[in-house]
């Protein structure tokens, strides 16, 4: 038999051990191969959409490697140290370290390549349709087409990293003397021990951190989010390290609990697994927790449609310096898109001024107080009264409103002189978003006083029943600002400033879905990978302990355990194992969200729920397969 012969019969003798790992490793290389076909697409070439598709596309696949070389680097450590013994036996018969290295190498290696074949292959059969959600979430055709680059990009790719890998498994052998080797896994166990001040750490990070994330606030989240990760990480090895123990030692002392019907062997058992698993189940908590963040958080940008909705009460608007020439021409046009789609619309006019601040030197846009009621009568909002000097700020969307309710500001304007002193601000954004920034609301007889220096402006705000029918309304007018900021900006040809602005909610919302289903898309996929990652942890760990738990339940058999005792016994250690982690990854992502809350003006409890309960249902039907076929092994070993 050859080497290559040897590694290939070691490979296909431990096919169920490895079963788990080789599908992650080749859904780790489909999800990068899929991401590089859409990345390197032909069509995807030119447009801020594309730009910003092709980049979420690259940052995702490489997430995705870097993950990968981890995963599959722990995942090789573990398989090697279950292999201990036979690595010794090979030893005595006479295989040298060297042979050894060279034989492992070679297994990793076929396992790493046909998981390439594998991926790729899987890839080209599902890149119709990666092409076909991503086209649709972009809103952009992406016939089918396999970029020879993508095909290079993942074989070299995945090649160097399980080559690079595969060296590294000599340092994780060469160490270990055969005495070491040939008692591999079944060295006696020690009593599990827990410290009480690590236990007590553990709550008090997890504790601690959890404080933090539920009271962050939109203003201190960026400076606590640090922190509360270390916290939580550090508390989460010593909640399954020391925490889980104690807590396990203490229901043993339990005579009352611990000596009822099966939990004997229940408990007793459950505190070397808890112990002998501790790193593992770190590690399914910590990326289960990743993979429900990055899913829900880009989830949760769900809600913005919604808050964009409330900062726009015009769902089309137009702005323009009553002098400006292009106005009466542009306004003309924008009605006349309106008549031939057929959609009935009402028009209110809004008079305003523009001048400038003398302290921040930014513009200031002037409201009359009759003006601003029309419009907060119209959208059912509080009216002004205001007396002489009074004015209130104008808040410019609903995320502002909240830092506008105590302030004051004392502005003088530049052209008309006059100082204006504003207390608090109005009932809420009564303007499209960014049509009234830095605005403020005055008496009409300071607005008269201010009208005769200051630059005329008028609003157009237009309404209709079917917004999301606009989307194309106005595309010209909005070119033509794009055109005009872009030229004003580069400084180009001694260009002004634009004298007109334009705003259409279905075409900021249609662009907004676009970014925010581009970012989900990418999400999706890598939290796909992280969870299959994860489920592999719990394979990998439940069958490479499958001969022992056999031996375990035969010896237990036969001293009466019915077929029911074991079936409750196996399940509840199986519950905890698959469990465990992902109920307090779950705790974790619920507190994550609670600090993302802060930064959202509208609930995401819907999006949260959804995430959560999504990623459950995938884990309960993962445990009951696996639950499946684990007890059909079990039950074959006690008869």
């Amino acid at each position: 038999m050859s080497f290559r012969q040897l590694a290939f019969n070691n490979v296909f003798r431990n096919k169920r051990t490895y079963a788990a790992y080789f599908l992650s490793s080749a859904f780790s290389v489909m999800i990068f191969f899929v991401y590089s076909i859409i990345a390197y697409h032909p069509d995807m070439k030119g447009g801020l959409i594309h730009q910003v598709a092709v980049t979420a596309m690259n940052s995702a696949q490489w997430i995705v490697y870097v993950f990968s070389f981890f995963f599959i680097l722990y995942s090789v450590s573990a398989f090697l140290k279950t292999r201990q013994h036979e690595f010794g036996v090979l030893i005595i018969q006479g295989m040298s370290h060297r042979q050894l290295n060279r034989l492992i190498f070679l297994e990793n290696l076929l396992i790493g390549f046909a998981s390439i074949l594998a991926g790729v292959g899987a890839g080209l059969l599902f890149a119709k349709l990666g092409l076909l959600v991503g086209g649709n979430m972009m809103d952009v055709q992406l016939p089918y087409y396999i970029a020879p680059r993508a095909v290079i990009l993942t074989v070299v790719s995945f090649s160097i990293l399980f080559i690079v890998i595969s060296l590294m498994t000599q340092f994780m052998v060469n160490k270990s003397k055969v005495i070491q080797l040939l008692q591999g896994t079944n060295k006696p166990k020690k009593e599990p021990k827990a410290s009480i001040w690590l236990s007590l750490l553990s709550a008090l990070l997890l504790g601690g951190g959890y404080t933090l994330a539920a009271t962050a606030t939109a203003a201190t989240i960026g400076m606590l989010m640090i922190p509360v990760i270390m916290m939580t990480i550090i508390g989460t090895y010593f909640l399954f390290s020391q925490l889980s123990v104690f807590i396990i030692n203490l229901l043993k002392r339990n005579d009352h609990f611990f000596l009822r019907r099966t939990n004997i062997i229940t408990i007793s058992d459950l505190a070397y697994r808890m112990k002998d698993n501790a790193r593992m189940f770190f590690m399914v908590c910590i990326v289960s927790t990743v993979a429900f963040c990055a899913v829900g958080t880009l989830a949760s940008f769900g809600v913005m449609d919604k808050e964009m909705e409330l900062n726009m009460p015009f769902p089309i608007s137009y702005s323009a310096l009553d002098e400006n020439p292009e106005a009466l021409k542009q306004l003309q046009s924008i009605e006349a898109q309106f008549k031939e789609k057929n959609i009935s619309y009402t028009k209110t006019l809004t008079p305003f001024l523009v001048d400038q601040s003398k302290q921040s030197g930014s513009k200031v846009r002037i409201v009359s107080e009759s003006e601003f009621n029309k419009i907060a009568q119209l959208l059912k909002m509080d009216t002004l009264e205001l007396q002489g000097e009074e004015a209130k700020l104008l808040p410019d969307n609903i995320a502002q409103s909240q830092y506008l309710d105590n302030a004051n500001k004392t502005i003088t304007l530049e052209k008309s002189g006059v100082t204006v002193s504003a207390h608090g601000r109005t009932d809420g954004p009564v303007f499209t978003q960014g049509m009234m920034y830095n605005g403020i609301v005055v008496s009409d007889e300071m607005y008269a006083k201010i009208a005769s220096q200051a630059d005329a402006w008028t609003l157009s705000g237009f309404q209709m029943e079917d917004w999301e029918d606009t989307k194309d309304i106005g595309s010209d007018v909005d070119k033509a600002l794009m055109e005009a900021r872009e030229a004003y900006y580069s400084n180009r040809d001694k260009a002004k400033e634009p004298q007109f602005d334009f705003s259409s909610l279905a075409g900021n919302n249609a662009e907004m879905k676009q970014m925010y289903s581009i970012m989900l898309f990418s999400a999706l996929l890598v939290g796909a990978v992280f969870f299959i990652a994860a489920g592999s942890f719990l394979y990998f760990r439940l069958y490479t302990d499958l001969e022992q738990d056999k031996e375990h339940y035969r010896a237990i058999g036969k001293i009466g355990l019915k077929d029911s005792e074991l079936s409750r016994i196996a399940t509840s250690q199986l519950l905890l194992l698959f469990f465990v982690p992902i109920v307090v990854a779950i705790i974790h992502s619920i507190f994550a969200f609670t600090a993302l809350q802060s930064l959202m003006n509208l609930s995401i409890a819907g999006q949260t729920f959804k995430v959560l309960a999504g990623f459950t249902v995938a884990q309960i039907l993962y445990f009951l397969l696996i639950r499946w076929r684990y007890m059909s092994h079990l039950r074959q070993a006690v008869r």
